[in-house]
């Protein structure tokens, strides 16, 4: 559906900063096209083409502890544990930290019930649950207030796109920023626009 390919202009979206335990396992979206489909079949594909900050790395070389060979002995540590996921179709450096990447998933939810997890479950972002009920979650992944620091002071922007096309029953509407059917597929699609000036964290429910 061609409809469906085009992406959105890239906005704005809130992450989280915090201290040194917090960003150990945090990766920061940036600058990203993602897409979510599901079918009531539960078949489901994942697809997200942008960049991805290791955010200790990015803060540490910014404040001057990393330097010289040590900051590229990071950032391939970093590389290689990407790499491992097959899903990474590409994994390329940018330095500072931030990887360019593309990652697609597809997969079956009927027949694998539980959490599929974007990136993995010790670094997530996006989570799709999936229950033996035929009831299907989409939520990104909500920091705690006391976690969130000023992003100006780290520098770190984070800009992207997230589209949720489905044809599935609604039980908790998505807050989601704009939403219409798709008059080729009969499909609901869902799209979320965040522009920064305050943290939005995609959530939706349905009903396979």
């Amino acid at each position: 559906m061609n409809r469906l390919l085009r992406w959105m202009r890239p906005l704005a979206l809130l992450l989280v900063l915090a201290a040194a335990p917090v960003l150990s396992s945090c990766y920061v979206p940036d600058q990203f096209r993602a897409e979510i489909r599901i079918a009531r079949n539960g078949d489901f594909s994942l697809s997200y083409d942008g960049v991805l900050t290791w955010a200790q790395i990015y803060i540490d070389i910014r404040n001057g502890k990393l330097k010289g060979p040590e900051i590229q002995e990071k950032i391939e540590a970093v590389r290689r544990d990407l790499k491992r996921d097959t899903q990474f179709t590409e994994v390329r450096s940018l330095g500072a930290g931030q990887f360019a990447v593309k990652y697609r998933r597809t997969g079956n939810l009927a027949a694998n019930t539980g959490m599929m997890t974007f990136i993995r479950r010790n670094a997530r972002i996006l989570d799709i649950i999936s229950e033996t009920n035929g009831r299907v979650t989409v939520a990104a992944q909500t920091p705690n207030r006391d976690k969130l620091q000023p992003l100006a002071e780290a520098g770190l922007m984070v800009r992207g796109s997230l589209r949720l096309a489905t044809d599935m029953r609604v039980v908790a509407k998505p807050n989601a920023t704009a939403a219409y059917e798709d008059k080729e597929s009969g499909w609901t699609v869902y799209d979320w626009i965040i522009d920064g000036t305050k943290p939005v964290y995609p959530f939706a429910v349905f009903q396979r």
